[in-house]
């Protein structure tokens, strides 16, 4: 369980405020691999000089314990410029191998030298006047856990070289930036710690914890209440306010104050003792006021820390802790001050740490993965070659093949070689599709439905093995078949007479064999004939063989003519 740590602070001038968990205007001492409940209350002082909780609407803070502007003492660092990162540089690099690693990526000339006083600060200068230069930086592997910061000491201008600074600056050992409002729920509680009984007064406790600093509760009887007491109020006026709700009454409720403070005691006696009560005692704490902490949780139990501690060769040491605020975007440190850390004697976890990742050299990936080669994977033209030395894949030119394409991805089409064909397996209920709208396409790009009520030569065009707009025969070695419906009048046929009559039928050649359809009209005794005689034309003939006359009116023919 975390200890609890409170910080109270005067932003208005940096200092700690004598109180909470620094009564002396300073901090306790921590314990390194100790987890701490830390909270931070930000007041500032206002005209009178009085302290006021300072408006945290929209801010932020952050805690940090280190050494100020410390170094690094291992690893490399990179320079990026213009999406083009450096090879690795040391830590410690001379200004000559921060230039060369410089020069590899730059394409303009820059100097090189050290910058001020500190031990890891470069500056450096471009070569042309009035020419940008924007370098970046990734701390790659520093250790301790660093940052390279590079800030912009010159602008470019007519006859003025850029020049920028390049700090390698060690961050803070222990960080929080995970700061939330400290909750007030359980700062105050009501609890019956006795039920009433014929031998027993029912009892309550009322604590009240130190984060409520102002306001007042209200105690309810049932569905009647007290007046508004004061945080901090006397056990008196406690009772006084008890006895004045109706259904208590004077004399019947004793408040004694408990052995924390800010802990009442309240007991139901006289007329209200030895007997279980129907009403509950209830807190209302609306009106409390409460302190405004944010807090966080920090763990004494760092690699870094321990850095220091190796530093020092001591079992205390006494970095800086720095909380800053953060106000509209803009940062400001708001404390700075020494805080000591002591070793503990009693550590926890493993003397041997567990197994950490590792990482593979060049060699070792190399074997792991094919690089690039004609025989395996062809990184260079996008192929993957098979066993036999052959391209199965190329995804350069989306085709797949043993050593020749069979399948083309590259257009709009999927192309299978010819000669090689679709195997779907034999187990039965193998089938292209998954459900009755599945649909294939022949002959074209519109796929097809199943036909119904419809004769041979349609379906089959339906299912594209027939070509559409051309006539088909219905015979074997028939070229086609016509037909046609025509209107026909023969008029008065006499005994043994004979009426003809053309009747266009397009499509129709010299020869084909005529196939007639007759209405009900035709009487008996007439002979109806058809004959293809010239191209589309069907001549139809009337033959009346008995005696008598015969009336042939207008009447509806089916002709079919089906060619060779």
């Amino acid at each position: 369980m975390a200890q609890s740590l409170d910080i109270y602070i005067d932003t208005t001038n940096g200092n700690l405020v004598a109180a909470g968990s620094a009564r002396n205007g300073t901090l306790p001492t921590l314990t390194r691999n100790d987890s701490y409940n830390l909270r931070v209350r930000l007041q500032e002082r206002d005209s009178s000089g009085f302290l006021r909780d300072l408006d945290l609407t929209g801010s932020s803070i952050k805690l940090g314990i280190g050494g100020i502007d410390a170094d690094p003492t291992d690893g490399q660092f990179k320079l990026i410029l213009n999406s083009v990162t450096s090879s690795a540089i040391s830590f410690n690099a001379t200004t000559t191998q921060l230039y060369n690693a410089i020069s590899a990526i730059a394409s303009s000339g820059v100097g090189v030298t050290t910058y001020g006083n500190e031990q890891f600060a470069y500056l450096i200068t471009s070569a042309t006047a009035n020419s940008a230069m924007s370098f970046g930086g990734s701390s790659f592997t520093l250790f301790p856990t660093s940052s390279v910061l590079v800030s912009t000491r010159r602008f470019p201008a007519s006859s003025i070289a850029a020049q920028q600074v390049i700090r390698l600056v060690r961050n803070p050992a222990v960080f929080s930036d995970t700061f939330v409002s400290s909750p007030t729920a359980g700062v105050l509680s009501l609890t019956r710690t006795q039920i009433g009984s014929a031998t027993k007064n029912e009892i309550y406790d009322l604590a009240i914890g130190s984060d409520a600093e102002g306001g007042s509760v209200v105690l309810n009887f049932g569905a009647n209440s007290t007046t508004a007491i004061a945080i901090g109020s006397t056990a008196v006026c406690f009772a006084e306010a008890l006895s004045s709700v109706t259904g208590v009454g004077s004399g019947n409720v004793s408040v004694d104050i408990g052995n924390n403070a800010g802990n009442y005691s309240i007991s139901f006696v006289r007329n209200l003792g030895l007997t279980a009560l129907t009403n509950n005692l209830t807190l209302d704490a609306s009106g409390v006021i409460f302190g405004s902490f944010l807090q966080t949780t920090t763990t004494m139990a760092t690699a870094e820390l321990e850095e220091l501690f190796s530093e020092a060769g001591a079992d205390t040491i006494t970095p800086k802790l720095e909380i800053e605020l953060t106000q509209n975007g803009t940062p400001k440190t708001v404390l700075q001050t020494d805080v000591t850390i002591r070793r503990d004697l009693l550590t926890t976890g493993s003397a041997i740490p567990a197994a950490q990742a590792s990482y593979l050299t060049a060699a070792e990936s190399y074997a792991a993965f094919v690089e690039d080669s004609n025989t395996n994977v062809d990184a260079t033209n996008r192929k993957l070659y098979n066993s036999t030395g052959s391209v199965f894949l190329d995804w350069q030119n989306n085709t797949i093949g043993t050593g020749t394409t069979i399948l083309d991805l590259s257009g709009t089409a999927v192309t299978i070689t010819d000669g090689y064909n679709i195997g779907v397996g034999t187990t039965t209920g193998t089938k292209i599709g998954v459900s009755t709208s599945s649909k294939i396409a022949f002959y074209g790009s519109t796929a097809i439905t199943q036909p119904a009520n419809i004769n041979a030569v349609s379906a089959l065009i339906n299912v594209g093995l027939l070509a559409t707009g051309v006539s088909y025969g219905v015979l074997p070695q028939s070229s086609y078949s016509v037909t046609t419906l025509a209107s026909v009048t023969f008029g008065t046929l006499a005994g043994n007479d004979q009426h003809y009559r053309d009747v266009v039928v397009t499509g129709a050649t010299v020869n084909g064999i005529v196939l007639l359809g007759l209405p009900s009209a035709v009487s008996s005794g007439i002979v109806i004939q058809g004959v293809a005689y010239k191209a589309n034309t069907v001549c139809l003939s009337a033959i009346h063989s008995d005696t008598g006359s015969v009336d042939l009116n207008t009447a509806t023919y089916r002709i079919t003519v089906i060619g060779y």
